[in-house]
C-alpha cells in the first residue's frame, strides 16, 4: 500500500494574505506585508524595554483577516470581548481548508476524521479576563487599600464594581472555550469528525508535529481524512516584552533572509490548515492533489550540524537527497541559526560539480515575518503550490546574500527570482523539502541540551496523469 498522504485542501491568513493563493501571488510578486506595529504591540514613546534589547518595529500583522463569519459556525450568542478568539479564527481556517477540498462541513453523518492543531500561546483574551475579573482585581483593591489606608471601605468597593464594569463580561460558556481540548474539540464537532482532536505544542516545530500526527491517524486507519494546522495568535506587547528576551529581533525595516547583514528577525501572526487524505482514497474520490507528503521527522541536532534530522527523514524514504530541488527554509534573519542552516544543507548535497544537481533554497519570512508556531505551515503551503505549479518560487532578495551561499563551488543556492521547476517525472518526481529550527535556548543545560529541535517534511508531486 502506498503510505502517502496527500494534501487535497488547504487554507491560509497571514499578513495581507487571505487564501493560500494570495500568499503565492505575494511571493511571486517579493512583496513584503510587514507594517508598523498596530494599537496592541507598539511600544509607547518613552516607555523603557523590560529587557535591554531590541523591540521589533515591524510586524506581519493579520488585522482585520482575524475575523470569522459568525452564522458559518453556528455560534449561540454573540462573541464576547473577553473571550478566545483565537477559537473562532482556527475554526474558519478549518472551514475555508474543507471548502478547498470540496468538503462542507455540519455533515449530517460523522465522519472518521480528526483534528491537529499546533496552538499554545502563552494567554489569551479568555484566560486573561478572568484574571483580571478575579485575583487581578482583588489584587488591585489591595494595593488601594494599602496606599488609602483611611479610605472608606464602600469607597473601596465602588472603585472595585467601576473597575469590573470596564472589563469585558465574563461569560461561563467562554470559560471552557479558552482551554485547549475544547478548543479542537469545538473545531472536531462543528466539522462532524469522530476521531482524535488534540492541541499540540512542539514551538517553531508545530506545525510539523501536526502533520505528523494527522499522517499517523491516517495510515492507522483510524481516521478516512484529517485536519491538520497550526495557529499563531495575534501578538501583544506582553508577549513580544517577553519573547525579546530571548530572541534576537531586527529594528529595520524589512527582512531578507540569508543576508550578510542579517541581525534579527521579525514576528509575524495568522495560520493555516490542511485537509489530508491517503493517497489511494483522494485518487478514488478524485480530489485535487497539491503534493503529497512523504516523510516527517522531528528531534535533536546536533550542535552546529543541522543535517540530522532532514537527514533521516530522507534516508527513512530511500530517497538520494540530491533529487531534492527545493528547500523551505527556516530564513529567521538571526545570523547564528542561518548560518548552521546553510552549512547543514551544504553539507547533505556536497560540492557541487559541472552539470551536478542544485537545490534552490528560499524562506516566506521575508514575506509575512516569522509566525512561530505557524511557520512551518506557512512553509508547507508556500511548498505544495510550489509541487503543483512546477514553480521554483523566490524570496525576498537580500541586498548582499551569505557569502557561502554566492559560492559557485556550491551545490545550494539562494532563489531570489521564480523559476520553472523543469526537472521531474515518474522516475524522478520533483522533492522539496521544509525545514525549521525552534529558536535556540540562551543556557545549555548540559551537553545534551547543546544544538536545538528541528523538524524536516518532505514533499513529492503527483504524478501527472496518474
Amino acid at each position: 500500500m502506498d503510505s502517502s498522504i496527500a494534501i487535497v485542501g488547504m487554507s491560509c491568513r497571514f499578513a495581507g494574505c487571505a487564501t493560500p493563493n494570495a500568499l503565492w501571488n505575494n511571493v511571486m510578486n517579493g512583496r513584503s506585508t510587514l507594517t508598523v506595529p498596530g494599537p496592541d504591540t507598539e511600544l509607547p514613546f518613552g516607555a523603557k524595554r523590560l529587557f535591554d534589547k531590541p523591540y521589533p518595529t515591524r510586524i506581519g500583522q493579520l488585522g482585520d483577516l482575524f475575523s470569522c463569519v459568525q452564522a458559518m459556525q453556528n455560534f449561540p450568542r454573540q462573541i464576547n470581548a473577553g473571550e478566545n478568539q483565537d477559537l473562532y479564527f482556527a475554526t474558519q481556517l478549518a472551514f475555508d481548508a474543507l471548502g478547498d477540498a470540496s468538503m462542507r462541513p455540519h455533515s449530517r453523518e460523522l465522519l472518521r476524521g480528526s483534528v491537529r492543531l499546533g496552538y499554545a500561546p502563552p494567554f489569551n483574551a479568555s484566560t486573561v479576563n478572568w484574571l483580571l475579573h478575579t485575583s487581578f482585581l482583588d489584587q488591585t483593591v489591595d494595593i488601594l487599600r494599602r496606599f488609602l489606608p483611611n479610605a472608606p471601605e464602600r469607597a473601596i468597593e465602588e472603585v472595585k464594581a467601576k473597575l469590573a464594569e470596564s472589563l469585558p463580561s465574563p461569560n461561563a460558556a467562554s470559560f471552557l472555550l479558552g482551554s485547549g481540548f475544547r478548543f479542537v474539540s469545538w473545531i472536531a464537532r462543528e466539522c462532524s469528525f469522530s476521531g482524535a482532536a488534540t492541541i499540540l505544542d512542539a514551538g517553531n516545530l508545530s506545525g510539523a508535529a501536526a502533520i505528523m500526527e494527522a499522517m499517523r491517524d491516517l495510515r492507522s486507519g483510524d481516521a478516512d481524512v484529517a485536519l491538520a494546522g497550526a495557529v499563531c495568535s495575534p501578538l501583544n506587547r506582553a508577549y513580544l516584552e517577553g519573547l525579546s528576551g530571548v530572541v534576537r529581533f531586527t529594528t529595520k525595516p524589512a527582512l531578507a533572509p540569508f543576508s550578510r547583514d542579517a541581525d534579527g528577525t521579525i514576528p509575524g501572526e495568522g495560520g493555516a490548515f490542511f485537509v489530508l487524505k491517503r493517497r489511494e482514497d483522494a485518487l478514488r474520490d478524485h480530489d485535487r492533489i497539491y503534493a503529497l507528503i512523504r516523510s516527517v521527522s522531528i528531534g535533536h541536532n546536533p550542535e552546529n550540524d543541522g543535517s540530522q534530522i532532514l537527514y533521516q527523514a530522507l534516508r527513512r524514504l530511500g530517497i538520494d537527497v540530491r533529487t531534492v530541488g527545493l528547500v523551505e527554509a527556516d530564513g529567521s534573519g538571526i545570523p547564528g541559526p542561518e548560518a548552521r542552516e546553510v552549512a547543514a544543507i551544504q553539507k547533505l548535497w556536497g560540492e557541487h560539480k559541472p552539470g551536478g544537481p542544485l537545490v534552490g533554497i528560499g524562506s516566506i519570512k521575508g514575506n509575512i515575518g516569522h509566525t512561530m508556531k505557524a511557520s512551518m505551515a506557512a512553509g508547507l503551503v508556500k511548498t505544495a503550490l510550489a509541487l503543483s505549479r512546477k514553480v521554483l518560487p523566490p524570496q525576498i532578495a537580500p541586498e548582499k546574500t551569505l557569502d557561502s551561499l554566492g559560492n559557485l563551488s556550491s551545490s545550494a543556492y539562494l532563489l531570489t527570482e521564480p523559476r520553472p521547476w523543469i526537472m521531474g517525472d515518474a522516475a524522478s518526481p520533483r522533492r522539496a523539502v521544509v525545514i525549521s529550527d525552534n529558536f535556540d535556548p540562551s543556557e545549555y543545560i548540559g551537553d545534551a541540551s547543546k544544538g536545538g529541535r528541528s523538524a524536516a517534511i518532505v514533499l513529492e508531486e503527483e504524478p501527472e496523469g496518474k
